[in-house]
């Protein structure tokens, strides 16, 4: 998993957004954001955008565990469901691979907003296609 945890460090808007990699195990990812006035949109809440790239990430990093050594994994589609405004402490991602494949692999990512109370609500739903490319 030191393959993932590199390429997620090399990730510019990652970390400028702050994210960090909680988990990595083949076909599954944990990615998170702590709470940040500049990850909000106007009411207050996570922003949607954050919101999607936190799943595309744990989608790709999920998908990338599995890819043979030299391919990288790029982002074909993906749909997103929001369940509910996401106001928490910490935003956190957790995507897994469904169906891994040589050419597609595709994914789910669950968005939960973890409360000051510790409790996780589930905020977000995604479906992912992940397609390996050579660098």
């Amino acid at each position: 998993m030191q393959r993932v945890a590199a390429r997620f460090a090399a990730q510019g808007f990652a970390t400028h957004l702050g994210l960090r990699l909680a988990q990595a195990e083949p076909g599954h990812c944990v990615i998170e954001a702590p709470f940040g006035e500049h990850l909000t949109q106007h009411t207050g809440y996570f922003h949607a955008g954050l919101l999607t790239t936190l799943a595309d990430n744990a989608c790709g990093f999920a998908a990338l565990s599995l890819m043979p050594e030299g391919q990288e994994v790029l982002s074909v589609e993906f749909k997103l469901s929001f369940m509910r405004p996401a106001t928490g402490m910490l935003a956190r991602a957790t995507g897994r691979v469904l169906k891994p494949g040589k050419t597609l692999t595709f994914c789910q990512a669950d968005v939960h907003v973890v409360q000051e109370s510790g409790e996780a609500v589930l905020c977000a739903t995604m479906l992912a296609t992940m397609m390996g490319v050579a660098p």
